[in-house]
Protein backbone atom coordinates (compact mmCIF):
# COMPACT_ATOMS: atom_id res chain seq x y z
CA UNK A 1 0.00 0.00 0.00
CA UNK A 2 2.73 2.51 1.06
CA UNK A 3 4.31 1.29 -2.45
CA UNK A 4 1.22 2.42 -4.21
CA UNK A 5 1.01 5.62 -2.42
CA UNK A 6 4.11 7.01 -3.39
CA UNK A 7 4.33 5.53 -7.44
CA UNK A 8 0.63 7.50 -7.63
CA UNK A 9 2.42 10.52 -6.13
CA UNK A 10 5.35 10.17 -8.17
CA UNK A 11 3.63 10.00 -11.38
CA UNK A 12 1.72 13.35 -10.53
CA UNK A 13 4.26 15.13 -9.62
CA UNK A 14 5.22 15.83 -13.50
CA UNK A 15 0.94 15.37 -15.01
CA UNK A 16 2.05 16.29 -18.31
CA UNK A 17 4.35 13.58 -19.01
CA UNK A 18 2.05 11.09 -17.39
CA UNK A 19 -1.01 12.17 -19.71
CA UNK A 20 1.16 12.02 -22.52
CA UNK A 21 2.40 8.83 -21.73
CA UNK A 22 -1.01 7.59 -20.78
CA UNK A 23 -2.63 8.89 -23.97
CA UNK A 24 0.42 7.26 -26.30
CA UNK A 25 -0.75 3.91 -24.38
CA UNK A 26 -4.22 4.31 -25.20
CA UNK A 27 -4.67 5.45 -29.05
CA UNK A 28 -2.00 2.34 -29.42
CA UNK A 29 -4.30 -0.07 -27.47
CA UNK A 30 -7.08 1.27 -29.10
CA UNK A 31 -6.02 0.51 -32.64
CA UNK A 32 -4.78 -2.78 -31.51
CA UNK A 33 -8.95 -3.30 -30.46
CA UNK A 34 -10.19 -1.74 -33.74
CA UNK A 35 -7.19 -3.58 -35.80
CA UNK A 36 -8.61 -7.07 -34.17
CA UNK A 37 -12.37 -6.29 -34.37
CA UNK A 38 -11.84 -5.44 -37.97
CA UNK A 39 -10.40 -8.54 -39.12
CA UNK A 40 -13.05 -10.68 -36.93
CA UNK A 41 -15.46 -8.84 -39.11
CA UNK A 42 -13.75 -9.68 -42.12
CA UNK A 43 -14.49 -13.19 -41.40
CA UNK A 44 -17.74 -13.25 -39.97
CA UNK A 45 -18.45 -11.31 -42.92
CA UNK A 46 -17.06 -14.04 -45.19
CA UNK A 47 -18.61 -16.85 -42.67
CA UNK A 48 -21.73 -15.61 -43.06
CA UNK A 49 -21.55 -15.04 -46.83
CA UNK A 50 -20.31 -18.66 -47.18
CA UNK A 51 -22.93 -20.30 -44.93
CA UNK A 52 -26.02 -18.35 -46.06
CA UNK A 53 -25.18 -17.89 -49.58
CA UNK A 54 -23.61 -20.64 -51.08
CA UNK A 55 -21.83 -23.83 -49.44
CA UNK A 56 -24.53 -23.93 -46.33
CA UNK A 57 -23.14 -25.16 -43.13
CA UNK A 58 -21.78 -28.67 -44.36
CA UNK A 59 -22.12 -30.31 -47.92
CA UNK A 60 -21.19 -33.98 -48.90
CA UNK A 61 -19.65 -35.26 -51.38
CA UNK A 62 -17.90 -38.03 -52.88
CA UNK A 63 -14.55 -39.13 -51.04
CA UNK A 64 -13.17 -38.78 -55.08
CA UNK A 65 -14.96 -35.71 -55.40
CA UNK A 66 -12.01 -33.39 -56.04
CA UNK A 67 -10.59 -35.64 -58.22
CA UNK A 68 -13.40 -36.00 -60.97
CA UNK A 69 -15.63 -33.28 -60.14
CA UNK A 70 -14.70 -31.75 -63.70
CA UNK A 71 -13.54 -34.94 -65.70
CA UNK A 72 -15.77 -37.80 -64.67
CA UNK A 73 -19.19 -36.74 -62.89
CA UNK A 74 -20.09 -39.94 -63.45
CA UNK A 75 -17.81 -41.62 -60.70
CA UNK A 76 -18.60 -39.31 -57.99
CA UNK A 77 -22.93 -39.22 -58.63
CA UNK A 78 -25.20 -39.73 -55.79
CA UNK A 79 -27.41 -41.74 -58.01
CA UNK A 80 -30.43 -41.05 -55.90
CA UNK A 81 -30.37 -38.15 -53.55
CA UNK A 82 -33.49 -38.85 -51.81
CA UNK A 83 -32.68 -42.09 -50.15
CA UNK A 84 -29.09 -40.23 -48.90
CA UNK A 85 -30.90 -37.12 -47.50
CA UNK A 86 -33.75 -39.19 -46.02
CA UNK A 87 -30.50 -40.81 -44.10
CA UNK A 88 -28.77 -37.45 -43.14
CA UNK A 89 -31.88 -35.59 -41.64
CA UNK A 90 -31.97 -38.78 -38.84
CA UNK A 91 -29.74 -36.60 -37.47
CA UNK A 92 -31.19 -34.48 -35.10
CA UNK A 93 -29.15 -31.09 -35.65
CA UNK A 94 -29.79 -31.24 -39.24
CA UNK A 95 -32.53 -29.06 -40.24
CA UNK A 96 -32.42 -29.32 -44.80
CA UNK A 97 -30.83 -31.14 -47.15
CA UNK A 98 -30.03 -29.45 -50.71
CA UNK A 99 -28.91 -31.61 -53.82
CA UNK A 100 -26.41 -29.75 -56.26
CA UNK A 101 -24.54 -30.58 -59.34
CA UNK A 102 -21.69 -27.89 -59.86
CA UNK A 103 -21.14 -27.56 -63.98
CA UNK A 104 -18.82 -25.43 -66.41
CA UNK A 105 -19.02 -24.95 -70.04
CA UNK A 106 -19.47 -22.09 -72.38
CA UNK A 107 -22.24 -19.75 -72.41
CA UNK A 108 -23.10 -17.32 -75.02
CA UNK A 109 -25.65 -14.98 -76.43
CA UNK A 110 -25.64 -14.37 -80.33
CA UNK A 111 -21.88 -13.83 -81.62
CA UNK A 112 -20.39 -13.47 -77.90
CA UNK A 113 -19.40 -16.40 -75.85
CA UNK A 114 -16.97 -17.56 -72.85
CA UNK A 115 -16.85 -19.87 -70.11
CA UNK A 116 -18.83 -20.44 -67.12
CA UNK A 117 -18.75 -21.90 -64.08
CA UNK A 118 -22.10 -23.04 -62.27
CA UNK A 119 -24.39 -24.19 -59.19
CA UNK A 120 -27.68 -25.72 -59.94
CA UNK A 121 -29.64 -26.31 -56.98
CA UNK A 122 -33.05 -28.10 -55.70
CA UNK A 123 -35.38 -25.18 -55.53
CA UNK A 124 -37.40 -26.56 -53.10
CA UNK A 125 -35.05 -26.52 -50.62
CA UNK A 126 -32.93 -23.87 -51.71
CA UNK A 127 -34.40 -21.06 -49.41
CA UNK A 128 -33.69 -23.23 -46.56
CA UNK A 129 -30.95 -24.08 -47.26
CA UNK A 130 -29.35 -20.96 -48.83
CA UNK A 131 -31.69 -18.23 -47.09
CA UNK A 132 -29.63 -15.00 -48.86
CA UNK A 133 -28.65 -16.72 -51.34
CA UNK A 134 -30.45 -14.03 -53.62
CA UNK A 135 -28.89 -11.48 -51.06
CA UNK A 136 -26.33 -9.87 -53.41
CA UNK A 137 -29.22 -9.53 -56.18
CA UNK A 138 -28.38 -6.54 -58.14
CA UNK A 139 -30.84 -6.95 -61.22
CA UNK A 140 -34.05 -8.97 -61.74
CA UNK A 141 -35.33 -11.85 -59.31
CA UNK A 142 -34.20 -14.88 -57.72
CA UNK A 143 -34.63 -18.07 -59.02
CA UNK A 144 -38.25 -19.48 -59.01
CA UNK A 145 -39.79 -23.27 -59.32
CA UNK A 146 -42.40 -20.75 -62.06
CA UNK A 147 -39.43 -20.35 -64.60
CA UNK A 148 -37.23 -23.03 -64.25
CA UNK A 149 -35.49 -21.84 -67.49
CA UNK A 150 -34.79 -18.75 -65.76
CA UNK A 151 -31.15 -18.43 -64.47
CA UNK A 152 -28.74 -15.79 -62.39
CA UNK A 153 -25.37 -15.00 -63.68
CA UNK A 154 -22.43 -13.05 -62.25
CA UNK A 155 -23.12 -8.95 -62.86
CA UNK A 156 -18.96 -9.46 -63.86
CA UNK A 157 -20.48 -12.38 -66.50
CA UNK A 158 -23.54 -9.83 -67.66
CA UNK A 159 -21.01 -7.18 -68.23
CA UNK A 160 -18.79 -9.28 -70.17
CA UNK A 161 -21.63 -10.38 -72.56
CA UNK A 162 -24.08 -7.65 -72.77
CA UNK A 163 -27.14 -9.11 -70.98
CA UNK A 164 -29.97 -7.63 -69.77
CA UNK A 165 -32.51 -9.68 -68.06
CA UNK A 166 -34.75 -11.54 -70.41
CA UNK A 167 -31.79 -11.97 -72.48
CA UNK A 168 -31.86 -15.87 -73.88
CA UNK A 169 -28.53 -18.03 -73.38
CA UNK A 170 -27.51 -21.15 -75.12
CA UNK A 171 -25.21 -22.96 -72.14
CA UNK A 172 -23.14 -25.77 -73.38
CA UNK A 173 -21.83 -28.12 -71.10
CA UNK A 174 -21.48 -32.01 -70.97
CA UNK A 175 -23.81 -34.42 -69.32
CA UNK A 176 -22.86 -36.67 -65.77
CA UNK A 177 -22.21 -39.32 -68.22
CA UNK A 178 -19.64 -37.30 -70.96
CA UNK A 179 -21.76 -36.65 -73.40
CA UNK A 180 -22.27 -33.38 -75.17
CA UNK A 181 -25.13 -31.37 -74.17
CA UNK A 182 -26.93 -27.94 -74.39
CA UNK A 183 -30.14 -26.02 -73.18
CA UNK A 184 -31.89 -22.77 -74.33
CA UNK A 185 -32.50 -21.21 -71.18
CA UNK A 186 -32.50 -16.46 -70.22
CA UNK A 187 -31.49 -13.99 -67.55
CA UNK A 188 -33.79 -14.32 -64.75
CA UNK A 189 -31.55 -12.45 -62.54
CA UNK A 190 -27.63 -10.62 -62.21
CA UNK A 191 -25.55 -10.65 -58.72
CA UNK A 192 -22.36 -9.92 -57.61
CA UNK A 193 -20.21 -11.92 -55.38
CA UNK A 194 -17.74 -9.69 -53.97
CA UNK A 195 -15.68 -12.14 -52.08
CA UNK A 196 -14.66 -13.57 -55.14
CA UNK A 197 -14.60 -11.40 -58.29
CA UNK A 198 -12.97 -13.93 -60.40
CA UNK A 199 -15.65 -16.12 -59.97
CA UNK A 200 -18.09 -13.30 -60.94
CA UNK A 201 -17.16 -13.19 -64.30
CA UNK A 202 -18.01 -16.52 -64.95
CA UNK A 203 -20.70 -17.12 -62.16
CA UNK A 204 -24.04 -18.98 -62.79
CA UNK A 205 -26.77 -20.16 -60.54
CA UNK A 206 -29.64 -22.25 -62.11
CA UNK A 207 -32.05 -24.46 -60.78
CA UNK A 208 -32.53 -28.24 -61.40
CA UNK A 209 -35.40 -28.07 -63.46
CA UNK A 210 -36.06 -30.46 -66.07
CA UNK A 211 -34.79 -28.47 -69.11
CA UNK A 212 -31.11 -28.51 -67.25
CA UNK A 213 -31.71 -31.68 -64.95
CA UNK A 214 -32.28 -33.60 -68.52
CA UNK A 215 -31.44 -31.96 -71.07
CA UNK A 216 -28.11 -30.34 -69.60
CA UNK A 217 -26.76 -32.50 -67.39
CA UNK A 218 -29.11 -35.81 -67.72
CA UNK A 219 -28.95 -36.42 -64.12
CA UNK A 220 -32.08 -38.47 -63.65
CA UNK A 221 -32.81 -38.54 -59.84
CA UNK A 222 -29.41 -37.92 -58.97
CA UNK A 223 -27.12 -35.19 -57.41
CA UNK A 224 -23.05 -34.75 -56.96
CA UNK A 225 -23.28 -32.54 -53.70
CA UNK A 226 -25.91 -32.35 -51.22
CA UNK A 227 -26.03 -29.04 -48.90
CA UNK A 228 -26.47 -29.25 -45.21
CA UNK A 229 -27.97 -26.68 -43.28
CA UNK A 230 -28.38 -27.71 -39.29
CA UNK A 231 -29.56 -25.74 -36.15
CA UNK A 232 -26.66 -24.14 -35.15
CA UNK A 233 -22.85 -23.01 -37.04
CA UNK A 234 -21.32 -24.50 -33.10
CA UNK A 235 -22.73 -27.78 -33.95
CA UNK A 236 -20.76 -28.11 -37.63
CA UNK A 237 -17.85 -30.20 -36.09
CA UNK A 238 -19.95 -32.64 -34.29
CA UNK A 239 -22.54 -33.50 -36.88
CA UNK A 240 -19.15 -33.76 -39.35
CA UNK A 241 -18.20 -36.42 -37.48
CA UNK A 242 -21.18 -38.18 -36.78
CA UNK A 243 -21.93 -38.09 -40.33
CA UNK A 244 -18.61 -39.48 -41.34
CA UNK A 245 -18.53 -42.12 -38.66
CA UNK A 246 -21.84 -43.05 -39.98
CA UNK A 247 -21.07 -43.06 -43.86
CA UNK A 248 -17.80 -44.89 -42.87
CA UNK A 249 -19.85 -47.90 -40.58
CA UNK A 250 -21.75 -48.60 -43.81
CA UNK A 251 -19.28 -48.77 -46.31
CA UNK A 252 -20.73 -45.66 -48.33
CA UNK A 253 -18.12 -43.95 -50.56
CA UNK A 254 -19.77 -40.31 -48.76
CA UNK A 255 -17.39 -37.32 -46.94
CA UNK A 256 -18.28 -34.38 -44.99
CA UNK A 257 -16.52 -30.94 -46.00
CA UNK A 258 -17.43 -27.88 -43.33
CA UNK A 259 -17.99 -24.59 -44.58
CA UNK A 260 -14.74 -23.52 -43.13
CA UNK A 261 -12.57 -25.72 -45.47
CA UNK A 262 -13.41 -22.92 -48.47
CA UNK A 263 -10.20 -22.48 -50.14
CA UNK A 264 -11.15 -18.68 -51.08
CA UNK A 265 -12.39 -18.15 -47.02
CA UNK A 266 -9.35 -19.69 -45.64
CA UNK A 267 -7.37 -17.65 -48.29
CA UNK A 268 -8.58 -14.62 -47.29
CA UNK A 269 -9.25 -14.99 -43.47
CA UNK A 270 -5.66 -16.13 -43.09
CA UNK A 271 -4.46 -13.51 -45.17
CA UNK A 272 -6.08 -10.71 -43.42
CA UNK A 273 -5.48 -12.03 -40.42
CA UNK A 274 -1.65 -12.48 -40.49
CA UNK A 275 -1.88 -8.99 -41.51
CA UNK A 276 -4.11 -7.89 -38.40
CA UNK A 277 -1.51 -9.74 -36.05
CA UNK A 278 1.45 -7.99 -37.49
CA UNK A 279 -0.08 -4.28 -37.10
CA UNK A 280 -0.63 -5.37 -33.65
CA UNK A 281 2.55 -6.72 -33.06
CA UNK A 282 3.87 -3.25 -34.22
CA UNK A 283 1.37 -1.28 -32.29
CA UNK A 284 2.40 -3.20 -29.23
CA UNK A 285 6.05 -2.52 -29.90
CA UNK A 286 6.09 1.08 -30.66
CA UNK A 287 3.77 1.25 -27.14
CA UNK A 288 6.62 -0.82 -25.12
CA UNK A 289 9.20 1.86 -26.86
CA UNK A 290 7.08 4.95 -26.20
CA UNK A 291 6.33 3.76 -22.71
CA UNK A 292 10.34 2.74 -21.98
CA UNK A 293 11.28 6.49 -23.34
CA UNK A 294 9.08 7.88 -21.33
CA UNK A 295 10.25 6.19 -18.16
CA UNK A 296 13.46 6.57 -19.08
CA UNK A 297 13.33 10.28 -18.67
CA UNK A 298 10.92 10.21 -16.13
CA UNK A 299 13.58 8.02 -13.90
CA UNK A 300 16.98 9.83 -14.52
CA UNK A 301 15.49 13.00 -13.62
CA UNK A 302 14.55 11.32 -9.93
CA UNK A 303 17.69 9.47 -9.80
CA UNK A 304 19.12 11.90 -6.91
CA UNK A 305 15.45 11.10 -5.12
CA UNK A 306 15.97 7.46 -5.58
CA UNK A 307 19.95 7.31 -4.43
CA UNK A 308 18.51 9.66 -1.33
CA UNK A 309 15.93 6.35 -0.97
CA UNK A 310 18.98 4.00 -0.99
CA UNK A 311 20.85 6.59 1.33
CA UNK A 312 18.10 6.16 4.15
CA UNK A 313 18.10 2.44 3.93
CA UNK A 314 15.81 1.42 1.26
CA UNK A 315 17.24 -1.59 -0.41
CA UNK A 316 17.59 -1.73 -4.40
CA UNK A 317 14.69 -4.71 -4.52
CA UNK A 318 12.41 -1.64 -2.99
CA UNK A 319 13.63 0.79 -5.83
CA UNK A 320 12.43 -1.76 -8.38
CA UNK A 321 9.77 -2.56 -6.87
CA UNK A 322 8.59 1.30 -6.38
CA UNK A 323 9.45 1.75 -9.92
CA UNK A 324 7.58 -1.27 -11.23
CA UNK A 325 4.31 -0.40 -9.53
CA UNK A 326 4.77 3.37 -11.18
CA UNK A 327 5.04 1.20 -14.25
CA UNK A 328 2.35 -0.90 -13.66
CA UNK A 329 0.01 1.95 -12.70
CA UNK A 330 0.89 3.65 -15.82
CA UNK A 331 0.17 0.96 -17.77
CA UNK A 332 -2.88 -0.70 -16.88
CA UNK A 333 -4.24 3.03 -16.85
CA UNK A 334 -3.38 3.60 -20.03
CA UNK A 335 -4.66 0.11 -21.09
CA UNK A 336 -8.22 0.81 -19.55
CA UNK A 337 -8.04 4.27 -21.21
CA UNK A 338 -7.46 2.23 -24.56
CA UNK A 339 -9.89 -0.55 -23.92
CA UNK A 340 -12.76 2.62 -23.37
CA UNK A 341 -11.32 4.22 -26.83
CA UNK A 342 -11.32 1.02 -28.73
CA UNK A 343 -14.71 -0.28 -27.56
CA UNK A 344 -16.33 2.66 -28.69
CA UNK A 345 -14.46 2.45 -32.07
CA UNK A 346 -15.62 -0.73 -32.56
CA UNK A 347 -19.20 0.09 -31.55
CA UNK A 348 -18.96 2.93 -34.10
CA UNK A 349 -17.84 0.70 -36.94
CA UNK A 350 -20.55 -1.41 -35.98
CA UNK A 351 -23.30 0.93 -36.06
CA UNK A 352 -21.90 2.88 -39.78
CA UNK A 353 -19.69 -0.23 -41.33
CA UNK A 354 -16.27 0.13 -42.41
CA UNK A 355 -15.92 -0.02 -46.28
CA UNK A 356 -13.22 -2.06 -47.81
CA UNK A 357 -12.40 -2.43 -51.25
CA UNK A 358 -9.52 -4.69 -52.41
CA UNK A 359 -10.29 -8.61 -52.24
CA UNK A 360 -12.70 -7.99 -49.53
CA UNK A 361 -14.43 -5.66 -51.29
CA UNK A 362 -17.53 -5.21 -48.68
CA UNK A 363 -18.80 -3.03 -45.95
CA UNK A 364 -17.51 -4.41 -42.82
CA UNK A 365 -18.76 -4.37 -39.33
CA UNK A 366 -16.00 -5.09 -36.26
CA UNK A 367 -16.63 -7.73 -34.09
CA UNK A 368 -14.46 -8.68 -31.17
CA UNK A 369 -14.81 -12.24 -29.09
CA UNK A 370 -13.95 -11.54 -25.11
CA UNK A 371 -10.87 -13.30 -25.84
CA UNK A 372 -9.84 -11.36 -28.70
CA UNK A 373 -10.60 -8.32 -25.85
CA UNK A 374 -8.83 -9.56 -23.28
CA UNK A 375 -5.58 -10.06 -25.92
CA UNK A 376 -5.91 -6.79 -27.13
CA UNK A 377 -5.13 -5.08 -23.68
CA UNK A 378 -3.24 -8.00 -21.81
CA UNK A 379 -0.62 -7.93 -24.76
CA UNK A 380 0.18 -4.07 -24.41
CA UNK A 381 0.52 -4.25 -20.56
CA UNK A 382 2.98 -7.39 -20.41
CA UNK A 383 5.04 -5.29 -23.47
CA UNK A 384 5.10 -2.38 -21.04
CA UNK A 385 5.68 -4.08 -17.52
CA UNK A 386 8.96 -5.56 -20.29
CA UNK A 387 10.21 -2.78 -21.54
CA UNK A 388 10.19 -0.79 -18.24
CA UNK A 389 12.88 -3.16 -17.22
CA UNK A 390 15.24 -1.17 -19.86
CA UNK A 391 14.84 2.14 -17.79
CA UNK A 392 14.83 0.58 -13.85
CA UNK A 393 17.31 -1.13 -14.32
CA UNK A 394 19.33 1.69 -15.90
CA UNK A 395 18.99 4.38 -12.78
CA UNK A 396 19.34 1.16 -10.37
CA UNK A 397 22.48 -0.23 -11.30
CA UNK A 398 23.87 3.41 -10.11
CA UNK A 399 25.85 3.72 -6.48
CA UNK A 400 24.45 5.51 -3.83
CA UNK A 401 26.96 7.96 -4.28
CA UNK A 402 26.80 8.06 -8.16
CA UNK A 403 22.90 9.01 -7.82
CA UNK A 404 23.18 11.44 -5.24
CA UNK A 405 25.81 13.28 -7.44
CA UNK A 406 24.12 13.31 -10.68
CA UNK A 407 23.17 16.49 -12.39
Amino acid sequence: MFFLEMAWGNLLRNRRRTLSTLLAIAIGVSMVILTNGVTGGISANMSDALVNQIDGHLHIQHRDYKKYFITDQEKILIRDYRVLSAEILKNPHVRAVMPRVMMGGLIGKDDKSTTFFGFGSDLSTLNNVLPDYGKNLVAGQALSADDPDGILVGRALANSLGLRVGDELVLLSKTVHGDSSNALVHVRGVVTFPQDDILEKSLVFTGLEKTLRENLLDLGDGATQLVVRIDDIENVPLVEAELNRLFETQGMPWRVTPWYDNAVFSRVVGMFGGIGKLISIILVLMVGVITSNALLMTFFERIREIGTLRAIGMRKLDIYGLLYVESAIVGVAGALLGLAFGAALVMLGRHLGIPLGGIVHQEIRPVLSAASLALSVAAPIVCIIVAAAIPIRAVSRMSVIESLNHH
